[in-house]
C-alpha cells in the first residue's frame, strides 16, 4: 500500500526525469546548431580571390572552424547513438561534417566545400528533427496524473 506522499514523490520523480530528458535534448540540439553554424562561418572564411597574407590567414582560421564544427557534429552523432537513436539518424547527423569537412580537406582550393554547405544545412536540419523525434530515454517512467474524485474510497 502506497501512501499519498509516496505517490507524490513518484510523480515528482517522473516529472524530474522528463525535465532532465528535455534538458539533454536541448543541449544536444544546441551542439548540432552551433556546430552547423561553425561549419558555415568556416566555409565563409575560406573564400578568397587574391592570395594575400591576410586572406590566407583568414582561410586557415576558417579551416580550423570547419575542423571544430566537424568534430562537434561527429560527437553529436555518437551522443545521438547513446540516446538510442536509430543508426540511420546518427549517420544523418554526421553527413554535414563529412561533406563540408571532407571536401575542405580534399578540395580546399576550390569553391566546392563552400557550395556543399548549402546542401549540408538542410541535411543538418533533417538530422536535428529526426533525432528529436526518435530519441528515447534509457529508462522510461511514465508520469501518471490521477484525477481527484469527489467520492471517498474509505468505504
Amino acid at each position: 500500500m502506497t501512501t499519498q506522499s509516496g505517490k507524490e514523490a513518484e510523480s515528482a520523480l517522473g516529472v524530474g526525469a522528463v525535465l532532465a530528458w528535455a534538458g539533454i535534448l536541448v543541449l544536444w540540439s544546441a551542439l548540432v546548431v552551433s556546430c552547423t553554424v561553425l561549419l558555415g562561418r568556416g566555409a565563409y572564411m575560406t573564400v578568397y580571390f587574391a592570395a594575400t597574407g591576410e586572406a590566407l590567414a583568414e582561410a586557415r582560421t576558417g579551416n580550423l572552424l570547419i575542423l571544430v564544427g566537424s568534430l562537434g557534429l561527429f560527437i553529436a552523432a555518437v551522443w545521438a547513438r547513446l540516446m538510442r537513436v536509430p543508426l540511420w539518424a546518427c549517420i544523418l547527423v554526421a553527413v554535414p561534417a563529412a561533406l563540408v569537412g571532407g571536401l575542405s580537406l580534399f578540395a580546399g582550393a576550390t569553391l566546392i566545400p563552400e557550395l556543399s554547405y548549402l546542401l549540408a544545412v538542410p541535411i543538418a536540419a533533417a538530422a536535428l528533427i529526426s533525432v528529436l523525434i526518435l530519441a528515447r530515454p534509457i529508462r522510461r517512467n511514465p508520469v501518471t496524473i490521477e484525477r481527484a474524485s469527489s467520492r471517498s474510497d474509505e468505504a
